[in-house]
């Protein structure tokens, strides 16, 4: 037999009913990628963000709450501290997802060479532009670093992270090549007086490319407004390199080399003799597109066909994971292919950027990530170029 309903049954009846519209009204199907991939519970492909997640839900339950007819002071004071734990546990949340999000994690993978492996991604408010790989090699005296990164920010913070593997002085930093998430960095290790190598051109175009660059970032992608000074980056600071330059570690060789046009106006990179290790920057890429805006590609693909010439057992490319295995520097050789027949194409047939778009994706690339944007980001340049230097 069923017992008579009292006032507190009926009391804790409401209770559940309200919690059950309350949770489905907050109801998130899924957090994922941090800060800012709030998924809609109604629609799995909708991003919700942050104003929407915080004070639409609010409004929703508040609502709910004013419709229910008999509702009393208890259970008006217990939505109340409901909605004040939510935003609590939220904000912790929050915190928690920011602290991640600035983390910076190294991992040695082969010994005495230490990766922080960049997203293959595009730069965005979360990621600060720590899209690229940054390296750093260790000997018995001293270390060598490989890329700055994106900001003073995010150098950093490696070098705090780099402290808890070794406390040998950073003597030697490699900058690869100019673009922002490689260069960026590059003022602190100015301050600690560490040598500096980077091509003369590249250099010239950090000077005077950089502060339009830097501002696009902050303005449009919210980097932080002291990302970089490029009054404190001086050419008596500054090393550069032409050709080649082996350096001691302690015990551990390390060759330099600018491998010229390709990627960019001078390429360096870097070998290590105790693992047969190549750290190639952006002249290589993995798992994705390449960036090609500043590039060469006819010599970009010389370069890799015949300059890599050393032995080597792993290859840490600028994007992407390392690697052992000469087929997979396929990802940027074919890329580039395509690349180098599509813009020949276009010119010699006189196609519009947009029906280039249209032009057959070879199988070999298929694999590839952020092939659209990246050809939407590099390709009325290099028609320019083509129509002007390549193809006349």
């Amino acid at each position: 037999m069923t017992p008579p309903k009292t006032e507190n049954s009926v009391q804790i009846i409401l209770i559940k009913s309200h919690l059950f519209f309350f949770a489905k009204t907050i109801g998130i199907k899924k957090i994922s990628g941090g800060i800012g991939k709030i998924m809609d519970s109604k629609n799995e492909n909708k991003l919700r963000n942050f104003t929407e997640f915080l004070f639409f839900d609010t409004f929703n339950v508040s609502s709910i709450m004013l419709k229910i007819r008999f509702l009393n002071f208890f259970m008006i004071n217990y939505f109340l501290k409901l909605i004040i734990i939510s935003f609590f546990l939220f904000f912790s949340f929050l915190k928690y997802n920011i602290a991640e999000n600035n983390q910076i994690l190294l991992n040695e993978v082969l010994p005495g060479i230490l990766i922080y492996y960049g997203e293959n991604e595009e730069p965005n408010e979360i990621n600060k532009g720590a899209i690229a790989n940054k390296i750093a090699i260790i000997g018995n005296k001293s270390i060598l670093v490989y890329d700055a990164g994106p900001s003073k920010e995010f150098a950093e913070r490696f070098i705090k992270e780099l402290r808890k593997y070794s406390k040998k002085p950073i003597k030697y930093l490699v900058i690869s090549h100019r673009h922002f998430d490689h260069a960026y960095g590059i003022e602190v290790y100015i301050k600690k007086k560490v040598t500096i190598f980077i091509d003369k051109t590249e250099y010239s175009y950090l000077k005077k490319e950089g502060p339009l660059i830097n501002n696009l970032l902050i303005k449009n992608l919210g980097f932080n407004e002291d990302n970089i000074n490029f009054d404190n980056i001086s050419e008596e600071k500054i090393n550069f390199l032409a050709d080649s330059i082996e350096v001691n570690l302690g015990n551990r060789r390390v060759l330099i080399k600018n491998l010229g046009i390709a990627h960019t106006k001078g390429d360096l990179i870097a070998y290590d003799f105790n693992t047969n290790t190549y750290i190639t920057g952006d002249v290589i890429f993995i798992g994705r597109a390449a960036a090609f805006s500043d590039a060469n590609i006819p010599m970009w693909i010389n370069v890799i066909n015949n300059k890599l010439d050393l032995s080597w057992d792993y290859l840490i490319p600028g994007h992407g994971s390392i690697i052992n295995n000469k087929l997979e520097l396929n990802d940027t050789k074919n890329w580039l292919y395509f690349l180098d027949n599509a813009a020949k194409q276009a010119v010699s047939e006189g196609d519009m950027i947009s029906e280039i778009f249209q032009y057959p994706i070879p199988k070999e690339i298929h694999h590839l990530k952020m092939k659209s944007i990246t050809l939407r980001q590099g390709i009325k340049k290099q028609l320019d170029l083509y129509r002007k230097k390549y193809i006349e």
